[in-house]
């Protein structure tokens, strides 16, 4: 069934806190938990003190990410130049740096989440990988531009923050497809859809998904609220860091779609509220720059998750 405007609103009724902890229950065994790798990963993220050794002893974990660290270690990029190519992993760590590490460890493990998932066709959760890495690309560029702290932070949430459209599709798919199908007839975005036909929100289904996982609460807050502009309806977040943490990954969310990098279930491109610029103390010629930035980081980008897919 395609749903048409005139029947988005007749997608369920409105769901309370208790419904989606009933929905994340429910997806125990469907969803795969939080990995464990993938969990020491975040720790180590969050602490800026971490080291290279501490990073090597847990990769051992997981061959797959070694083998990714490896050949894009000897990419030309990272060769600079050198005819050397290494094949050691502490070599590959040097090589590339600790933040650079960070960042293909935590894109392996995610794609890995994803990937066990089965999905019909007509949907792909690569894509959507995609443009959450893409995501999680920008919301770091864009907190070290505003000499943001929680620079690290950002990439993290950036690269979870759709986490609920997964939790979601496995809940329901044929309701899933159904709101990406009327997104895309009447050229609106996935979260309209759920706002104006009373569904399951993913953002806040997300945000639930990922408070289950017990980690940081910065990233569920940024999963539940990425969609909302106006502070006083975040509900939960008292913290200004964190306010500020969802207005990075908002913007970030809001500026991918423009280079087509993945897709997140619509083809809409939205431009950012007024209010959340000025928060965040960028202009309409900042943004531009940005954007300049970024679609040459994406380009990059696409080279190395291309190594990953291989």
């Amino acid at each position: 069934m395609t749903l048409s405007k005139s029947h988005i609103k007749r997608i369920p009724m409105t769901y309370s806190n208790q419904d989606y902890a009933v929905v994340v229950n429910s997806l125990k065994g469907k969803l795969p938990s939080l990995p464990v790798i993938l969990n020491e990963l975040m720790t180590i993220v969050s602490d800026h003190d971490a080291t290279l050794h501490a990073i090597r002893d847990l990769l051992r974990l997981d061959p797959a990410i070694s083998t990714l660290l490896l050949k894009v270690a000897n990419t030309t990029e990272f060769r600079q130049g050198s005819a050397e190519r290494i094949s050691s992993i502490e070599d590959a760590l040097t090589r590339l740096g600790l933040d650079e590490v960070k960042k293909l460890a935590l894109n392996v493990s995610i794609l890995e989440l994803y990937g066990s998932i089965s999905v019909p066709e007509g949907f792909s959760l690569k894509a959507l990988w995609k443009h959450s890495v893409g995501v999680a690309v920008a919301s770091s560029s864009l907190a070290e531009k505003l000499t943001f702290t929680l620079q690290d932070l950002a990439y993290t949430c950036g690269l979870i923050h759709d986490i609920g459209k997964v939790a979601k599709f496995n809940f329901d798919q044929t309701l899933f497809c159904n709101e990406l199908q009327s997104a895309h007839d009447n050229a609106i975005s996935s979260c309209a859809v759920e706002v104006e036909g009373q569904a399951i929100r993913h953002d806040l289904l997300g945000g639930m998904v990922a408070q289950s996982w017990g980690i940081s609460k910065f990233v569920s807050q940024v999963a539940s609220w990425h969609h909302q502009a106006d502070l006083s309806k975040r509900e939960g977040v008292d913290d200004s860091d964190a306010h500020k943490l969802i207005d990075v990954v908002m913007l970030a969310n809001l500026v991918v779609p423009r280079f087509k990098f993945g897709n997140s279930g619509h083809n809409q491109v939205e431009d950012p509220p007024s209010n959340l610029l000025r928060r965040l103390g960028m202009s309409e010629d900042d943004l531009l720059d940005f954007e300049a930035e970024l679609e040459q980081e994406l380009l990059r980008e696409s080279e190395k998750l291309s190594l990953l897919e291989e």
